[in-house]
């Protein structure tokens, strides 16, 4: 019952934001959304950050981490497809936060 629901307002979400929208959401949140991602991946750090595939699937699950309103508005693939682009400065900053923790 409820995945159906789940499935429709997902649909109507993806509809509603577009493709252009969502970057702009994203840039806009991005701040927030960055500091959320560079957190846990320094709790998870180390050789696992350089495994290859395994920052993709860190953002798949990172996906969880963000509030229910932007789960919502944000289907998951979009929001891992934005991570991608962004990848490299994510991974110099949780790089960076390592070298003050040691």
């Amino acid at each position: 019952m409820f995945g159906k629901l789940k499935e429709k307002a997902t649909q109507l979400a993806a509809d509603k934001v577009g493709g252009s929208n969502i970057d702009e959401i994203m840039q806009a949140h991005w701040p927030k959304v960055e500091a959320i991602l560079v957190e846990k991946l320094v709790a998870v750090a180390g050789d696992k950050l350089n495994q290859p595939g395994y920052i993709d699937s860190f953002f798949e699950n990172g996906y969880e981490f963000l509030p229910a309103p932007v789960r919502m508005m944000l289907p998951k693939e979009k929001f891992v497809a934005y991570c991608v682009t962004k990848k490299e400065p994510l991974l110099l900053k949780a790089n960076e936060k390592l070298a003050e923790l040691a």
